[in-house]
Formats: structure tokens, sequence, C-alpha cells
């Protein structure tokens, strides 16, 4: 994997996803979403509650399965025509891109450190 000030260099996107879709079950709670971030943008996701903004950054950290579509984060495909990257891969690529979750739950008689 190139370093993130690589692919800046070369304004090439840092999150690029193309026809992503999602389903559970019968349910299809994503369907052809395409999607860019550059260096240096700051970006928005925003919907009413159940139009599928949580499950779309779980698809693009790997917490969720898209059976359809690309995501590609900092120049690595975590999922190619929705196959997932392998595990040893995915861990991989999770030690360089974060997420904070929405209702993150620290655990409190541990310090900040402990709770990483």
């Amino acid at each position: 994997m190139q370093p993130l000030s690589e692919k800046m260099q070369h304004n090439h996107p840092v999150i690029n996803i193309r026809n992503l879709g999602k389903r559970f079950g019968r349910h299809q709670v994503l369907k052809g979403i395409d999607f860019q971030v550059f260096a240096g943008q700051v970006v928005v996701i925003i919907g009413p509650s159940g139009s599928g903004k949580s499950t779309f950054l779980r698809c693009c950290n790997g917490l969720e399965h898209a059976e359809e579509g690309d995501i590609e984060i900092c120049g690595s495909q975590l999922i190619n025509q929705g196959k997932m990257l392998p595990d040893l891969e995915l861990n991989a690529l999770r030690k360089n891109v974060g997420m904070v979750f929405q209702s993150f739950n620290l655990f409190p008689h541990l310090n900040v450190l402990n709770n990483i």
C-alpha cells in the first residue's frame, strides 16, 4: 500500500466507491452508490434515520460486507465486485484507516489509552 502522502500528491481519491450495494435479506439498503473523497476534502453524510448512513460507513470500514460494487481506501481495494479483502489484508488496512463510531461507549473505569 502506498503512503497516503503519495496519493495526495497525485490527486487520487483517498476513498473511491463505485456501484456499492448492500442487502439485509430481501431489503436493499444501499443501491448503486458512487462516492469519492479527495485528500483535504471535508464530507458530511446526512439523511433521515434508517436511510443507510451507518451501513454505508460500516461497509467503508469492512465491518459490513457489501454484496455489490467496489471500495478502494487509500489505494487498497477493500471490496472488488462484491468480494471482500482477505482478513489479514483487511486488518493491515485498518491499522492505517480509522473510524469513530456513532455511539462509541468508552469504558468508564479505563483511561483514554486503555480505551483504545
